[in-house]
């Protein structure tokens, strides 16, 4: 992987999560409405703005990268003709979008050979972006940027903990696993999406467990945490990238005490 080529989908990833905000962020504020991607099954909301915002990154893309693949929650597959891909979540949290609370994100990864190596997570109503590389991650605001660094927390009492909704991701033995793990811990936080793994890695929380989650929820998220400094894998260790049951650890020892607890 060339350093040019890395450097120059990072900046086309900045740009185009700059286009994406124009389309995505005043749908929200005219709370446009949702549809049921399931009908007859639980409520999986889409809204307009969700394809619109996928097919204005996916332009981006193919207009200066044609021969990159492509894969989005919204609009599918496109194959690579070269060793690059991008995988999209456009609206990443839309009952949050729909319900006007403002931690939807808009989630970007580049990979080379399947390997995610840049990640964007972009909050478009907070007016902050969280971007990670094979080296390094940063925030950028309004008033600047901010390297990102995890916290050190390798006991599971001291962690802050979050998942998004236990109640609705979890099987039977995975909710009674997590339980197990939040009742040692600290104290929780429900309902952040992807903005709880952005929070892990500024330091502010510690840990995030989930389930159920695509490629396209994880791939972006895998670059800030481990560009942070901390730790992000499936619940026996392997690689997240696939989505399913997650673990995100700030501080990459506290995954020691939990792998047998998530067993």
């Amino acid at each position: 992987m060339r350093e040019n080529e890395l450097q120059k989908r990072l900046t086309i990833a900045c740009e185009i999560a700059d286009r994406a905000r124009a389309i995505s962020l005043p749908a929200f504020k005219r709370a446009v409405p949702a549809q049921n991607k399931n009908p007859g099954s639980v409520f999986d909301p889409v809204t307009q703005a969700d394809t619109d915002t996928e097919k204005n990154l996916r332009q981006g893309i193919e207009a200066s990268l044609p021969d990159d693949g492509i894969t989005g929650e919204e609009l599918g597959q496109k194959q690579a003709h070269n060793r690059w891909t991008w995988c999209l979540d456009p609206i990443d949290g839309t009952r949050a979008f729909v319900a006007g609370v403002p931690v939807w994100s808009t989630l970007i990864a580049v990979c080379y050979d399947e390997k995610p190596v840049i990640g964007v997570i972009d909050h478009p109503a907070l007016g902050e972006r969280y971007i990670g590389t094979p080296s390094q991650a940063w925030r950028e605001t309004k008033a600047g940027t901010t390297p990102l660094k995890t916290r050190k927390c390798a006991a599971l009492s001291d962690a802050l903990l979050s998942c998004t909704e236990p109640s609705a991701m979890f099987s039977d033995g995975q909710k009674s696993a997590y339980e197990n793990i939040r009742r040692q811990s600290r104290f929780t936080r429900l309902g952040l999406d992807a903005y709880a793994y952005a929070l892990t890695a500024t330091g502010r929380l510690d840990l995030v467990i989930e389930a159920g989650l695509e490629p396209y929820d994880v791939m972006a998220l895998i670059p800030v945490i481990k560009g942070a400094g901390g730790a992000i894998t499936n619940w026996q260790g392997g690689d997240a990238k696939q989505g399913g049951a997650i673990v995100c650890a700030g501080d990459p020892k506290l995954l020691e005490t939990l792998y047998p607890l998530l067993a």
